[in-house]
């Protein structure tokens, strides 16, 4: 049975599954079949697949190929166009004015 290719989508779209790390460079999401995650870099370069606090490695190689599809560009010329994305979703912030009750006099 062939696997199908990885399916990645650069940008951060993976605010969705995961919060930003210093040890991990976040590039975007990626979908292996059913399953779809936030795509990171780990310091030693491999990938892995981040939902929440759960970490699942995924196959460099294959990684490689899908970025090598997504960018239409090699994985090296790649690595020093992509920066690290700065958390996308902003808190909202609404302060609503104080009730006051006025006293029958």
């Amino acid at each position: 049975m062939r696997r199908q290719p990885l399916k990645l989508r650069l940008g951060n779209q993976w605010s969705f599954f995961c919060q930003p790390s210093a040890d991990i460079r976040l590039l975007g999401t990626v979908q292996d079949g059913m399953q779809i995650g936030a795509l990171g870099q780990l310091q030693d370069g491999s990938y892995a697949q981040i939902n929440g606090d759960v970490m699942r490695t995924l196959n460099t190689s294959r990684v490689e190929h899908a970025l090598d599809r997504a960018t239409g560009m090699a994985r090296s010329a790649a690595q020093t166009v992509m920066p690290v994305a700065p958390p996308a979703v902003q808190p909202t912030v609404i302060i609503k004015k104080k009730r006051r009750v006025i006293a029958p006099g």
